[in-house]
């Protein structure tokens, strides 16, 4: 009878021979190969640092068409492969095949996450954004709730600013945006609200907080992204500790915050803790990268 381990290591096998000859028929640049990569990383990393879980997720702007992006369909990140990364279009966040298996389009390609709208609007609002996560975190979530936003009040969380993120509220929507007869469950089911959620961005702050549902981050790449989630609830921890404590005006300067945010989200430190974080993903027995495995 195999192991365990020997199973696995058979069910490796299978699935890196059958996507390297699917990455190879869908004919995908470097660049592509490469975000595609960090992609898949992105989502295992998000799930072993517990900012998402079933739910949540992330995409990547397309390096070789600005108006697409890519995502996995509706899969819990920590479960995605190759084989689950769909090219969208921007507008509409329509699909438009599997990215590392062309003979897979249209109607053929599995149900997507219905709040990709987040994304694809934040992208459409912001031309230099190149990755997008959204999540639940709970630490972040009293937050939004209470209506107090986070500043930032660590060095490696420069992106959240001094003046406060801003808090998107679907209960304090018009409704010519949400409809009475619309769901108010609040998710970010369509383009409109997806355009109400960009819009709430502000330029001192990265991260928009989502009363009762989570946070939406934007970044310079899926990495940078990545980072300010993870940095956003380390953040929210410590400024809940510093009101406990009785600092009340707690956090950095402008100042302080725009030039940390430019240190440690340089290519070397940020460099640093991908390194650190795929290190673990890799060891963790869970996340399967067939991209970079091959």
């Amino acid at each position: 009878m195999f192991t365990l381990a020997a199973r696995r290591l058979a069910w490796l096998i299978s699935l890196l021979a059958f996507n390297t000859a699917a990455v190879s028929q869908s004919n995908v640049s470097d660049a592509v190969l490469t975000v595609g990569i960090d992609l898949l990383d992105a989502g295992h990393i998000l799930h072993f640092l517990d900012i998402v879980d079933a739910f949540g997720h992330v995409s990547v702007r397309n390096p070789d068409n600005a108006s697409q992006f890519l995502m996995s369909f509706s899969l819990a990140p920590a479960l995605a492969t190759s084989q689950s990364i769909v090219t969208y279009e921007i507008d509409n966040a329509t699909s438009l095949q599997l990215t590392f298996n062309s003979s897979v389009t249209g109607a053929a390609v599995p149900s997507g996450f219905l709040e990709r709208f987040i994304h694809s609007e934040i992208y459409k609002a912001f031309p230099t954004v190149q990755g997008v996560v959204h999540s639940h975190t709970t630490e972040i979530l009293p937050f939004a709730g209470a209506g107090v936003p986070l500043t930032a009040q660590m060095h490696t969380a420069g992106s959240l600013g001094s003046l406060g993120t801003p808090i998107f509220d679907t209960n304090k929507l018009n409704t010519t945006i949400l409809p009475e007869n619309q769901p108010h469950d609040l998710l970010i089911r369509n383009t409109v609200l997806g355009d109400a959620l960009a819009r709430t961005f502000s330029a001192d702050s990265q991260v928009v907080l989502m009363k009762g549902h989570g946070m939406a981050v934007r970044g310079f790449s899926v990495r940078d992204a990545v980072f300010r989630s993870f940095y956003t609830r380390q953040d929210a921890t410590v400024q809940l500790q510093a009101r406990l404590l009785g600092g009340h005006n707690t956090g950095l300067t402008a100042r302080e915050a725009m030039d940390a945010e430019n240190t440690t989200e340089s290519d070397s430190l940020l460099g640093r803790a991908w390194q650190l974080w795929v290190a673990q993903v890799d060891n963790a027995g869970l996340y399967v990268n067939d991209l970079r495995m091959s």
